[in-house]
């Protein structure tokens, strides 16, 4: 359960303030639907799509497009929503298709990634109708990858009109970057390309690829989220460097990541990931925080390194058998290293390194496949 933030607490979160809300009204198509249907059931107009969009031609949509859907035309009437367990702002801008940025104005809203359940808002900006939109497709996309770029958020900026820009997919881009609700903050440093796959917090069965042209192993077992040893392992093969287009390869079920839990149960955060950090840095991992001295529990088995630096302060570095690297730092002090499991206490919540004298909280960072990808999703499932 996330906890919304106190007035207190809003320190810990300061650099929000930094970051203006960009519009996030989108709406993916579906198949039978044409630009009039669209327009209609969303208060605006074909000519008002067709400009925020940047169509050359409005009687060509295909389904799985998501388009932007400008604020404004549906009129200026007001409503009140009371929030559902589960809710986000993005599912309810979309349900009474309005934008997160115009419930956030509404309801003086400090942290659009917190709301709880029972808090009755003003729903304004929204059309006459209240029909929920398709969300958004969580498919691979087409593929598009501009591998090692990154996009700067503008403000205004929606992720269909980032997708839109570089011709990649819009769910491959919020997946890439771990975006939950198409909720995006100016001055964010977000990939455009895969990083790899987060672990699951659940076992997963043995599956079956098959290679492909350009294949290596190394690229095969970061998009399942494995290792080249665990396929090696488990589809037989003499060496890691020799695999052969149509050749069918057993991906093993995760273990090390199987049953994977939160790091720091109850504790504040917020989807800081590619916030913009000094020396042109941008933030790799998310926040968690908690009381100085909470215990921080290993978020998998697997072999603990421990570490004391500078700026990470006391850090963890735990590599689970999958070869999944779980990282943490900025804790008051070490807990258990070398072999734990998952839940065993490897430190406690603080502020070391330079992060000396904020709120206390655990960096915490994952890496599947080399490169840090946004642990937000996994989280806001195993938290």
């Amino acid at each position: 359960m996330r906890v919304p933030l106190r007035p207190r607490d809003l320190i810990a979160v300061a650099a929000l303030s930094a970051f203006a809300l960009a519009a996030s009204g989108t709406h993916v198509v579906r198949s039978g639907e044409t630009l009039s249907d669209i327009a209609s059931d969303h208060g605006t107009t074909v000519r008002e799509l067709v400009d925020a969009n940047d169509l050359s031609d409005p009687n060509l949509i295909v389904a799985g497009q998501s388009l932007e859907i400008p604020g404004g035309g549906g009129g200026s009437g007001s409503s009140t929503y009371v929030v559902q367990n589960g809710d986000t702002l993005g599912a309810i801008a979309r349900k009474f298709g309005t934008s997160v940025r115009a419930l956030v104005e509404a309801n003086g809203i400090t942290n659009p990634n917190l709301i709880h359940a029972g808090k009755t808002i003003s729903i304004t900006g929204s059309s006459s109708s209240t029909s929920t939109t398709a969300a958004p497709s969580t498919g691979s996309g087409s593929g598009k990858q501009l591998a090692g770029q990154r996009h700067l958020v503008k403000s205004g900026e929606t992720v269909a009109g980032i997708a839109r820009k570089y011709g990649i997919s819009a769910s491959d881009f919020q997946r890439w970057n771990g975006i939950q609700d198409g909720t995006l903050y100016a001055s964010t440093s977000l990939l455009l390309y895969n990083p790899g796959s987060l672990p699951g917090t659940g076992s997963t069965a043995d599956q079956t690829y098959t290679v492909k042209n350009g294949d290596t192993l190394g690229a095969i077992a970061g998009r399942f989220a494995s290792s080249s040893s665990a396929i090696v392992k488990a589809s037989g093969l003499a060496s890691a460097n020799k695999i052969y287009v149509g050749q069918k390869l057993t991906i093993p079920g995760s273990s090390g990541s199987a049953g994977a839990r939160c790091p720091v149960p109850g504790a504040r955060f917020i989807n800081g990931w590619g916030f913009a950090r000094s020396g042109g840095r941008s933030h790799a991992g998310i926040d968690l925080f908690a009381p100085m001295g909470t215990p921080v529990y290993a978020p998998a088995s697997g072999w603990v390194d421990i570490a004391t630096g500078t700026i990470g302060g006391h850090q963890f570095r735990l590599t689970d058998s999958n070869g999944t690297l779980w990282f943490g730092s900025h804790m008051s002090k070490f807990g258990k290293s070398g072999q734990v499991s998952a839940g065993d206490i490897v430190g406690y919540v603080g502020d070391s390194g330079n992060a000396k004298g904020s709120s206390p909280h655990l960096h915490f960072e994952v890496h599947p496949s080399g490169q840090a990808v946004n642990p937000y999703p996994f989280l806001r499932s195993a938290c």
